[in-house]
């Protein structure tokens, strides 16, 4: 899907299918592509050539080659995302960038050092997630859950409060679910609430400030509600992976505790979103909408999924057992049972609790003879593209503090700065969190910057726990431009948001987050909070 493919549509039209995958979505201009390969490779050359004249140039200095590299091809997406994470592991280990380990720990092999990462527990929580959310997908249990909110009557009592159904429609499914299929699930609909409003309210309408509103919280509204879960986008399960490590603060995430933080943030973000964009769609686009046609459309669309499937009764059934699984020792903890919370946690750790996922969904009769839940068909619309990226950032998260490259641009940074205040720290890495999330992937932008801002703060001696929350959720807060995120590229697409309607949008909900998240954090701390 291009940038140039909506120019001069005038009509409503179905949404093309868009993948499922949340990093194969690219409004980069080709020319941009193009300049990045070429600029990129000198940048290798450069290096290589560098290690030869100079084989004393220490492994962060190699690493720094690479690390130049792969933030410019993650930016300008010459090839995808993925294949980039990938190559630089390639080429840390052919420039030396990785450090020779002790024959007695890893075998002498530099190769388990830049490779055991794509094997962290982490990846199989990710992977767990996916095959949830990949059953939800099949049988139209999300699609059920948005219409099931779209066609409330609450819904359906003012334009406002549409507004609202639609995020919290689109908010639902993206907890659980990939912000791109949630989007490219809720959009079709959306698409034809316009059309449907449209035939009262006359043809302007599906370029008014309101119908561009619509499309805007349909994309912005799956982006905010995945920060409220750890498995709502892959950007949480980056930073859940850097936190168990112990370079990091070798820590597991208390599922539980991560929603204590990343719920309150969604939640204000959402409501001061919706806020935004109603002003922003103006008086004159507010008024005389017939919304009763709209009704009756939407009862019509839910009526067509049918009584409930045994397919969805089944992933609705797992959706609920991880969830309670994931949570309890939260409330064990809560309810003064510690210890049992431990032995619950040790026993029941949520990476396997998330490999429980497609075993059931797999173990579990469709209705369909000889059919569980998942098929085998299911296995290659995982999103294979995101784990591969996920196992390359924390490769090159390990290396950047394996090499010491980390705390030196940490200790440079800080001397920049001129000041350890923990909270100014974190708010200057929630904002350049949000700046480079709105030109390259949310999870690189995680992988890029949590290094970095851990061995800052080390640096500095101060608490990294905000600071790395703030990049975490800043990172899927990005939200100006059709580039940001594959939300904002899907709606983009329908040729009925401007430019400049984007960006103005998006500047006030990059703006409103960042002070909802610094506020929440703030206030967490304050009272103690930790994450696990």
């Amino acid at each position: 899907m291009s940038a140039d493919s909506s120019k001069g549509r005038t009509n409503l039209v179905q949404p093309p299918i868009v993948p499922f995958l949340d990093e194969d979505i690219s409004h980069v201009p080709g020319w941009l592509q193009r300049a990045g390969m070429v600029i990129g490779f000198l940048i290798l050359a450069v290096g290589g050539c560098w290690t030869l004249i100079d084989p004393t140039l220490s492994t962060a200095g190699r690493l720094g080659f690479v690390l130049l590299f792969t933030i410019l091809w993650w930016l300008t997406e010459p090839i995808p995302i993925a294949a980039t994470g990938l190559l630089s592991v390639v080429v840390a280990v052919a420039l030396g960038a990785v450090p020779v380990p002790s024959a007695a720990g890893t075998g002498g092999s530099v190769a388990k050092v830049a490779l055991a990462p794509f094997a962290d527990p982490s990846v199989f929580f990710l992977l767990g997630g996916m095959f949830l959310a990949r059953g939800m997908v099949r049988h139209g249990l999300d699609r059920r859950l948005a219409l099931s909110v779209l066609s409330s009557s609450w819904a359906g009592r003012s334009p406002f409060w549409l507004l609202l159904a639609v995020g919290l429609a689109v908010g639902s499914v993206s907890m659980f679910v990939s912000n791109t299929a949630a989007t490219a699930m809720v959009y079709p609909v959306v698409i034809g609430i316009i059309g449907v409003v449209g035939a009262s309210a006359g043809p302007a309408f599906a370029r008014s400030r309101y119908a561009s509103c619509l499309l805007l919280m349909t994309a912005y509204s799956a982006s905010i509600w995945g920060v409220a879960t750890p498995i709502g986008t892959a950007t949480n399960v980056v930073a859940m992976g850097f936190l168990r490590q112990p370079e990091f603060l070798g820590v597991s995430v208390d599922f539980g505790r991560w929603m204590l933080v990343g719920f309150p943030t969604a939640a204000l973000t959402f409501v001061g979103t919706a806020a935004w964009l109603w002003w922003s769609a103006g008086k004159w686009d507010s008024q005389n909408l017939q919304l009763h046609s709209l009704r009756l459309h939407l009862k019509d669309e839910q009526a067509k999924l049918g009584p409930w499937k045994q397919g969805e009764r089944n992933t609705l059934l797992v959706l609920l057992l991880m969830m309670v699984m994931w949570v309890t020792p939260s409330f064990l903890r809560l309810a003064s049972a510690a210890p049992l919370a431990e032995a619950m946690q040790h026993r029941f750790p949520e990476e396997v609790v998330a490999l429980l996922a497609p075993v059931l969904l797999f173990l579990l009769p469709s209705g369909r003879a000889g059919e569980g839940t998942l098929i085998a068909e299911d296995f290659a619309k995982i999103d294979w593209s995101t784990i591969l990226l996920f196992g390359s950032g924390l490769s090159l998260g390990n290396l950047l503090f394996q090499t010491g490259l980390a705390k030196r641009v940490g200790v440079g940074v800080m001397e920049v700065m001129g000041t350890n205040n923990p909270w100014v720290i974190a708010g200057l890495a929630a904002l350049g969190g949000i700046l480079l999330s709105e030109f390259t992937s949310n999870a690189a932008t995680a992988s890029t910057l949590l290094p970095v801002i851990n061995a800052l703060c080390q640096a500095a001696n101060v608490n990294p726990i905000p600071a790395f929350f703030a990049v975490t959720f800043a990172a899927s807060l990005g939200s100006a431009l059709p580039v940001s995120t594959p939300p904002n590229a899907i709606v983009y697409g329908s040729g009925l948001i401007p430019v400049p309607r984007m960006i103005r949008a998006g500047i006030g909900v990059d703006v409103w987050g960042w002070i909802v998240l610094m506020a929440v954090l703030m206030s967490a701390t304050t009272l103690g909070w930790k994450p696990s």
